[in-house]
């Protein structure tokens, strides 16, 4: 276990196309004034094409620092969306991210505001906080049965987060969740 970071705010989701990375977007467009780091962890190997920033590379784990503002990938838009850096890993053994993380704090900083998009990172440390997106019409979310602690289910329209944004802030080193009362 990697400890308790209050600056780290995860982000998973119940499968692709849910809304995790809009949301993650729309919250580092929020916070882009205050340096604000995000990255990207997916299982999934992709290809990488054209100049590539490698942080780290072996068999099952790929980290890259996102310079590219103009494809299609999701840390391309978080990119674009105002983070001050993003980082992109590609993981197929879960416990790999023990390694990833590390070398990920070493390169943005200990006490940055940080935006994780991942499921799997929430089995070695614990978030600040960790928001689960599901979108109606799609299959149950998949974390039920892991034991990974899940703050807040948001659910995701395709067009609005049925959770208030301005709840969320940045304070004193860490993020904190503001309750729904006035």
């Amino acid at each position: 276990m990697l400890g308790y970071f209050p600056n780290v705010l995860l982000i998973s989701g119940s499968g692709s196309n849910v809304g995790k990375t809009t949301l993650s977007c729309l919250l580092i467009d929020r916070f882009k004034d205050t340096g604000v780091v995000a990255v990207k962890i997916t299982p999934h190997w992709h290809r990488q094409d054209g100049d590539v920033d490698i942080l780290h590379h072996e068999e099952n784990l790929l980290i890259l620092n996102e310079k590219r503002r103009d494809s299609r990938k999701d840390s391309s838009r978080m990119l674009r969306s105002g983070a001050n850096k993003v980082f992109f890993v590609q993981n197929t053994v879960d416990d790999g991210l023990l390694t990833a993380f590390p070398i990920i704090l070493g390169a943005a900083g200990r006490s940055v505001p940080m935006i994780v998009e991942s499921a799997a990172l929430g089995k070695y440390l614990q978030p600040a906080c960790h928001f689960h997106i599901v979108r109606p019409g799609t299959k149950k979310h998949k974390l039920q049965n892991t034991g990974i602690p899940i703050d807040h289910i948001i659910r995701f329209d395709g067009e609005a987060f049925d959770f208030d944004l301005e709840r969320i802030s940045w304070e004193e080193g860490g993020w904190r969740i503001g309750s729904c009362d006035p």
